[in-house]
């Protein structure tokens, strides 16, 4: 049996016994903490030899509704997001901005808070000190305001993740980093676009010293924006494709083996119909199908990586 298949296998003792998962091949693990006691893990669509259906809830830009909007919802349903900050703008007095205050109690009641750099800057435009700056110095701002350390990066505008300069700026300071957008899950092997890699793992360099197209560095996400605008802010056809996409990780995950998992960005949760916006009542009816559906909702903090082939005896 491969190494591959050893890890695979160790997802679901891991999902049921130690409450936690694992991301990729024998680069990769993942950790879930934050399984409740009351959480059922089967449901209609899982049987007992298929593992449990997760998906990552992130939330950028500091935007004010996702505290007055968001929060209330994702409490109603016991559900924990990732909040990628922004410092400078934090630490604006721009109202339209989360305050540290409101960060801090995110962070209390067992958010994950990571970093999106200082100032939001295109880090593929800057001089070597100024991305230095932008990237380190926006994980020491955060640890300053609540005392805790991100491990996880997002580079602005989604720029940089193709950048080896940007990545291994990044690299300097975090464990992991998001970086461009799918349309569909985030294959866990790091394998699963073979259109644009040929790549079998979560390296982020290839032998050959080449950037790899996916890598812990280069995380790929589905921006629910892209969903909001294409289908010009009409709910009933956005809430179809979102129950497609978390879903469709069924289509890779069997028999005990988490080959896939939807990761979604999300910007404003307000009625505006701005190109940032999603629609309230639209974020609750997500919510709720996650909710009743059986759906674990992870952070990105619950992701890690090994470095070490493990096989199992």
């Amino acid at each position: 049996m491969s190494i591959v298949s050893l890890l695979a296998l160790l997802i679901l003792a891991l999902a049921y016994d130690d409450l936690q998962l694992a991301f990729a091949n024998q680069q990769t693990t993942m950790a879930e903490n934050q399984i409740n006691n009351h959480d059922n893990l089967s449901n209609d669509n899982n049987t007992s030899s298929s593992v449990p259906k997760v998906v990552f809830l992130n939330f950028y830009d500091d935007e004010k509704d996702q505290y007055t909007n968001a929060k209330p919802i994702l409490d109603k349903y016991g559900f924990k997001g990732t909040f990628f900050i922004v410092c400078s703008w934090t630490s604006s007095n721009n109202t339209d901005r989360m305050t540290w205050h409101d960060i801090s109690q995110l962070y209390r009641e067992g958010h994950d808070i990571e970093s999106h750099s200082m100032t939001h800057k295109r880090l593929n435009k800057l001089s070597e000190d100024a991305l230095d700056y932008e990237v380190g110095q926006s994980k020491q701002c955060i640890y300053n305001h609540i005392g805790a350390m991100p491990t996880v990066f997002s580079p602005p505008h989604n720029l940089g993740w193709n950048n080896a300069t940007v990545i291994n700026t990044i690299a300097k300071y975090y464990d992991l980093s998001i970086g461009g957008f799918v349309t569909g899950p985030m294959f866990l092997r790091c394998d699963g676009w073979k259109q644009s890699s040929t790549q079998t793992d979560c390296r982020t360099y290839s032998d050959n010293g080449t950037l790899n197209h996916v890598n812990r560095y280069d995380i790929k996400e589905r921006t629910h924006n892209a969903l909001d605008t294409r289908y010009s802010h009409n709910d009933t056809q956005i809430f179809d494709k979102f129950v497609q996409l978390v879903d469709s990780q069924t289509n890779y995950n069997k028999n005990g083996i988490i080959d896939a998992v939807p990761i979604i960005g999300y910007h404003d949760i307000d009625n505006n119909k701005t190109i940032t916006s999603t629609d309230v009542n639209l974020f609750d009816a997500e919510m709720k199908y996650l909710h009743d559906n059986g759906f674990k909702v992870l952070t990105m903090s619950d992701l890690g990586y090994d470095e070490k082939a493990i096989i199992s005896t």
